[in-house]
């Protein structure tokens, strides 16, 4: 791992050795590059992956004030630029990181060959939005501690709480995130509406959904998808952070959506055929 200022930004990042095409991962709100370990570690050799804490995130230079997803996008051109990364990429993104490779991949579709995005995060409803800015601001000042469980009730019910363990460090390092830095990425959210940048997603889009996932339901996933015929929409067995609840299923997913051309549903189907393959926390079932 390593750090690069890029954008007038600090970010920490880790390339992975050039064995394959290069798949660029972004980890959750709350998150950082250590969310996609599991997945990394079953995809083994089959790409070459850059991973990096977005900007406010684990330990990439804290956010002061606001941002917007075109500042994290033009995070991601530069340090794609900054490595000689010239080539179309596969993006996977994960909630909010889903909302940054959906704007990138809408603003730079050369750059881009193929995208996945899990549980995407595009923005909030009209009638929530001066909510989610309220709850900005009441995190600058409270902290994290009174929001977190009521996130983690619907990004992580219990049925999916089949490893206490994970399920407790997941939670610890949402209470260490920083404060103004979670507000900031709030406080984007309430502004966000990427519904323009759908139609312009690659002829390869998968949408998928956590079918216990509270925040971003199957029904906002499908509503996302009909913004262009091209984006398959998916529903699996899992919650909100699929790279860290069901990693076994997501890595299964990118080496069979991105190097063998299938789509998703008959990944998905042919996945969970095996008994051993089931989603869940921790590579258990729910």
């Amino acid at each position: 791992m390593d750090w690069i200022r890029v954008n007038g930004h600090a970010l920490r990042y880790e390339l992975g050795p050039a064995n394959g095409p290069l798949l660029v991962l972004i980890h959750e709100m709350g998150g950082t590059l250590e969310s996609w370990d599991a997945v990394c570690q079953d995809l083994g050799a089959r790409f070459q992956t850059l991973r990096y804490d977005v900007l406010g995130s684990g330990l990439s230079e804290k956010i002061i004030g606001e941002t917007s997803v075109d500042e994290l996008v033009d995070d991601l051109q530069a340090l794609l630029d900054a490595l000689c990364l010239d080539q179309p990429v596969a993006l996977c993104g994960v909630a909010v990181g889903a909302a940054i490779a959906i704007r990138f991949a809408s603003r730079h579709p050369r750059r881009v060959s193929q995208l996945v995005a899990l549980s995407p995060a595009c923005g909030v409803l009209a009638e929530a939005r001066e909510a989610t800015l309220q709850r900005a601001a009441a995190l600058r000042h409270a902290g994290l501690d009174q929001l977190i469980p009521a996130l983690m009730d619907k990004t992580w019910p219990a049925p999916l709480r089949t490893d206490p363990g994970a399920f407790e460090r997941f939670s610890l390092r949402w209470s260490s995130a920083d404060p103004g830095s979670f507000a900031a990425i709030f406080g984007m959210l309430a502004n966000l509406q990427l519904e323009a940048d759908l139609p312009a997603l690659p002829a390869r889009t998968l949408m998928v959904a956590g079918e216990y996932d509270g925040l971003r339901p199957p029904a906002e996933i499908d509503r996302l998808a009909s913004f262009a015929d091209h984006i398959e929409a998916l529903h699996v067995a899992s919650g909100h952070f699929m790279p860290v609840q069901s990693p076994r299923w997501v890595s299964y997913l990118l080496s069979g959506y991105l190097l063998e051309g299938r789509s998703g549903a008959s990944l998905y189907q042919t996945f969970t055929t095996h008994p051993d393959n089931l989603l869940g926390d921790s590579r258990h079932a729910a």
